[in-house]
């Protein structure tokens, strides 16, 4: 593992990198968004990342004119973020990009502050490099990685934050073709990227389950046993996987490699509360696949689901590739799909005019 980190950072810096010339208004507006901070050291760090901004959006106009641009949401131009020690909420297309400016490419980290990372309001569909050379007058950018990459990094390696509160993200992490990055900003859809969204209560809801973990042993809050969940003739059918065509007697015992885990799902509705199970199941299959089983059950006490809600599997784009629909007789409905590993998907459902998603990586 180590070696592969050693060569893709050699990669990355032997690679060429984009440099863009710094012209003489770019620095006199670099100034003018700084002027607004009145902490020097603060003043320094707005002034370099603006400088970052403009070298990015200039290189971006350069390679692919065609982008639309949209900084009027900048942290670097909102007061509340001026602590900020990075660009987010560029927005391109309709992707939202974060610049984070870094002092030496030759570092074997970058340190990437832990709100960037973890706030809502701050994160970005794609992390960008970018250096400022002041005094040759030039911005370079290196390279990128997702948010989905980041977050699946920082969890698969329990990353932790220093006393200063910002990550220390590998370098090897980072794609040095730029090529692609302006790829994902012309064609790629905002739904292939799931950012975590902030809920009515103010706390961040978590955007994607890695259901990698669960195989693990370890479960998302809120996901629950089954038995918890169903009475015991719901839990002993939701124990099986069934095929496509729901023949029940086609099963695997629960004891043996499947594995499965709920979660209550409220729907508030105008005439009354609705709740329903959903379960997701994995069971190992072919070529290192994982087959995937999606379930909803009505809650405890109640003998069918309520009519016409329906259950949707999404591909990683956020479109619709599987769905059933309940009827009025119906006790539950049921989906089965393979995945690949690192495959993405969403579990929709809907009721009336209400609906709810859950994002799932394998």
């Amino acid at each position: 593992m180590k070696n592969n980190l050693i060569d893709n950072e050699n990669i990355l810096l032997a690679s060429p990198l984009e440099v863009i010339e710094i012209e003489p208004e770019d620095f006199q507006q670099a100034t003018e968004i700084s002027r607004q901070i009145t902490d020097e050291a603060l003043r320094w760090q707005t002034y370099q990342n603006a400088l970052g901004l403009i070298g990015f959006e200039n290189w971006l106009k350069q390679r692919k004119p065609e982008l639309h641009i949209d900084k009027s949401q900048c942290s670097i131009l909102q007061p509340q973020f001026v602590t900020i020690d990075a660009v987010c909420h560029l927005k391109v297309n309709n992707l939202m990009v974060d610049l984070i400016n870094i002092n030496d490419l030759t570092d074997e980290f970058v340190a990437i502050k832990k709100n960037v990372v973890d706030s809502p309001e701050l994160v970005g569909h794609f992390y960008v490099l970018t250096e400022v050379l002041e005094e040759q007058e030039q911005v370079t950018i290196s390279g990128f990685v997702r948010y989905d990459q980041l977050n699946n990094y920082r969890s698969s390696e329990n990353l932790s934050t220093s006393q200063n509160e910002y990550y220390q993200v590998p370098l090897s992490l980072f794609n040095a073709e730029l090529n692609q990055l302006l790829v994902y900003l012309n064609f790629l859809a905002p739904s292939a990227i799931l950012l975590p969204v902030k809920e009515a209560s103010g706390k961040a809801s978590q955007s994607i389950i890695n259901l990698t973990h669960w195989l693990n042993g370890t479960f998302d809050i809120g996901w629950q046993t089954l038995e918890s969940l169903l009475n015991p003739s719901q839990a002993a059918l939701a124990f099986r996987f069934r095929d496509g065509n729901r023949q029940k007697n086609n099963t695997l015992d629960n004891s043996s490699s499947a594995l499965k885990r709920g979660k209550l799902l409220n729907f508030r509705l105008e005439q009354a509360d609705e709740s329903v199970v959903l379960l997701i199941g994995l069971m190992p299959a072919e070529a290192q696949k994982i087959k995937v089983s999606v379930e909803v059950y009505p809650i405890k006490g109640k003998t069918y689901l309520p009519p016409d809600l329906q259950l949707i599997v999404l591909d990683e784009t956020g479109y619709s590739v599987m769905q059933a629909q309940t009827r009025n007789t119906n006790k539950d409905i049921y989906l089965d799909f393979t995945a690949n590993p690192g495959e993405q998907f969403g579990i929709k459902i809907v009721l009336n005019k209400m609906n709810m998603t859950e994002h799932f990586v394998v």
